[in-house]
């Protein structure tokens, strides 16, 4: 191997070394700043009285999966529970 493969193999693995560290802290960065998003979502909802909970129709015990939910952390079933219980506009008017 003579220096300039030599040369270029090393610029080869330091250029993916580097992009594996942007992409390593690009990624930190986002799940910090998905974790800060989600910690003001639950200390918003945690100030919230008990009547003001229970206005929205979730318990005190429910906000973290309530936050993981809307943050799409967690599957959306208070959604899917609502849809079912509350008929769509639509289904409305044709039964009517």
């Amino acid at each position: 191997m003579n220096t300039y493969t030599s040369n270029l193999h090393f610029t080869a693995v330091l250029q993916r070394a580097v992009h594996g560290f942007v992409a390593a802290m690009r990624s930190a960065a986002a799940a910090w700043h998905h974790m800060r998003r989600r910690q003001a979502a639950l200390r918003e909802l945690n100030a919230l009285d008990e009547r003001m909970l229970s206005d929205i129709g979730v318990s005190r015990g429910e906000l973290p999966s309530v936050v993981a939910e809307v943050m799409g952390a967690a599957p959306a079933t208070r959604r899917r529970t609502m849809d079912r219980v509350l008929p769509a506009p639509h289904r409305r008017r044709s039964q009517a």
